[in-house]
């Protein structure tokens, strides 16, 4: 640590053990690290950091190689927000990185419901086309992995919403005022698209200004839910669901190195805490690896 550090340190102490803090070295172990943090990683003290510090450390905590729970996760992130409230009552600072920043949800699980990429790849290339139908839905999940996108956003689209020139889909977002979003889409997604709207063509089908039939998405989602639990059983693949595509679309093209920020903006996540609990899949899937395969955990399992 730094002169500077470990002045402010000793002084938070004290103030800590003048308020009675009976886990005042809690607090100052979570300090610790987080200046630890900052003088690898960003070479800045902690009184010349910008609010996205908060965000950027919270990223940190989650894909850090020690694996720490969610709520040992916002411990750290409630104390450091108390240190810097410390920082503002002394006037060393003029804003609070860790002030009303997201925190992480303890209820929410890792994403179980994921196939690898080999295993996805069975899926979409021996997906049978047994009935009309199954070419709309062969279409559907198509786009569901290779865009990432909800099954409520795909039963949505509009042909406006197409461009095949550019390879993009435009998104409707209804929980952000009807905000646009640009999305990629495939070469092999548009080409399955383009199939079912050349057979709706020429079964002189339309839905108006729709791609798909205007039922309900509940109702889609679970005619293809139906024909997954059928098709995983025929592959003998484990069973996923529509929402299965977001989670391995977000965690193939996590291992491939795709950063944090770049899978929040693939899939149009508000907040970054939505996206970080990949990261958490990517982790255990890299212990269970080593576990395997390493010379080490090998001989340790054999004796």
């Amino acid at each position: 640590m730094t002169a500077k550090q470990e002045n402010i340190l000793k002084e938070y102490r004290r103030y800590l053990e003048l308020k009675s803090i009976k886990t005042a070295n809690q607090y100052i172990s979570s300090v610790k690290e987080y200046f630890n943090y900052l003088n690898e990683n960003v070479e800045k003290e902690f009184d010349e950091i910008s609010r996205s510090i908060g965000d950027d450390y919270r990223t940190y905590l989650v894909t850090a190689e020690v694996v720490f729970s969610r709520l040992t996760i916002n411990n750290k992130l409630n104390r450091l927000n108390s240190f810097y409230h410390f920082l503002l009552k002394k006037r060393y600072i003029y804003s609070n990185p860790f002030y009303k920043l997201d925190r992480l949800k303890t209820g929410k699980t890792i994403p179980k419901n994921i196939l690898s990429v080999n295993d996805m790849a069975r899926l979409l290339d021996n997906f049978s086309i047994l009935k009309p139908d199954d070419i709309m839905l062969k279409s559907i999940i198509e786009i569901l992995y290779g865009s990432g996108l909800r099954i409520s956003e795909v039963v949505n689209l509009k042909l406006k919403d197409i461009d095949f020139e550019s390879g993009y889909l435009y998104i409707t977002e209804g929980k952000n005022n009807g905000k646009r979003r640009k999305v990629v889409a495939g070469e092999v997604s548009l080409k399955s698209l383009k199939q079912y709207l050349r057979y709706l063509n020429e079964s002189c089908i339309s839905y108006g200004d729709f791609v798909y039939p205007r039922k309900c998405s509940t109702t889609i989602m679970c005619q293809l839910n139906a024909k997954l639990r059928r098709e995983c059983k025929r592959l003998n693949l484990k069973t996923i669901t529509t929402h299965s595509f977001r989670h391995s679309v977000a965690t193939h093209i996590l291992r491939k190195g795709a950063n944090i920020r770049e899978v929040q903006e693939f899939l149009g996540h508000k907040r970054i805490t939505t996206t970080e609990i990949y990261t958490r899949v990517v982790k255990e899937d890299l212990k269970n690896v080593i576990g395997k395969y390493h010379p080490r955990e090998l001989e340790e399992q054999d004796e």
